[in-house]
């Protein structure tokens, strides 16, 4: 399971995304890349790193079953926030959003 399952299936808090990056730093183990370790796609990994907020919007758009850049563009006019990393998605990641199952990681 993922961070992002078990956040999703109330195994784990939004909160808890520490303790899955230090497990992932300390597996003796070879681990998938980190944000397929915590079950995000690329351009929502590179929004988290961009900014730390987009987790939660992660979470609530994966509830919501949709993208991350389709439920930022609907909250945008709403929530100042998801305007923020909206923009943030539009900006930098528009690519990526294109063909978010896309991974710069060989594995």
């Amino acid at each position: 399971m993922t961070y992002i399952d078990d956040v999703l299936n109330g195994r784990a808090q939004v909160e808890d995304l520490d303790d899955y990056i230090g497990a992932w730093h300390t597996s003796p183990v070879e681990q998938p890349p980190l944000h397929t370790t915590l079950g995000l796609l690329w351009p929502e990994y590179a929004m988290w790193v961009n900014d730390p907020d987009a987790i939660s919007y992660v979470i609530d758009a994966r509830r919501a079953r949709k993208n991350l850049f389709d439920h930022l563009r609907e909250k945008k006019e709403t929530d100042p926030r998801a305007m923020e990393l909206w923009n943030i998605a539009h900006r930098l990641y528009a690519q990526e959003w294109r063909n978010p199952e896309w991974s710069p990681d060989p594995k």
